[in-house]
């Protein structure tokens, strides 16, 4: 009997314990498909924190700064658990969160938010723990790209119907 009055009263320690709502700090990058991370220089990514469960905003915000080491992240061979991203001035975004319970989360980047003509989208779905921090490299959502801009013929420029027409264009990989 008194096992049993034991566990009743280690459960609903635990289950007050649960019932409150820690910090958890999560980070987030969103990274080009064998490239580099979108910084400040092509406008950033839009990353937004989604409850599975109930479809509630958790937050939202721009992932700013600069595009990582890129000898780390281009050059050197990688290693399982070797930081490539997290670098002084690399861009992420970082949030707060209040959860009270194990929540699954739907985390999504948009980008790049400069070229709006190159903007594609990407989604993980993972769990989060109350008071269990996701930093350093952060969650890594990779994005599939190119951002192209057309140098020649300009936007006023007429082309001849029929004509072959010489194009020169920029190809940035997102």
């Amino acid at each position: 009997m008194k096992r049993i009055l034991l566990l009743f009263v280690w459960f609903g320690v635990f289950g007050a314990l649960l019932a409150e709502q820690l910090p958890t700090k999560v980070r987030v990058r969103a990274v080009s498909r064998d490239a580099k991370i979108l910084g400040s220089g092509v406008g950033g990514a839009l990353i937004t924190i989604r409850d599975v469960g109930n479809g509630e905003i958790l937050a939202r915000g721009v992932q700013l700064g600069g595009t990582g080491d890129t000898s780390r992240i281009m050059v050197e061979p990688r290693q399982r658990g070797a930081v490539v991203y997290d670098s002084e001035g690399a861009a992420y975004f970082e949030t707060t969160l209040m959860l009270e319970e194990p929540t699954f989360v739907e985390v999504s980047a948009e980008g790049p938010l400069g070229y709006p003509q190159a903007l594609v989208q990407t989604t993980k779905t993972l769990l989060l723990l109350p008071g269990v921090d996701v930093q350093g490299e952060g969650i890594l959502l990779e994005l599939h790209g190119f951002i192209v801009q057309v140098l020649d013929p300009g936007d006023g420029d007429l082309i001849g119907s029929g004509q072959p027409t010489k194009v020169r264009a920029r190809l940035n990989m997102t």
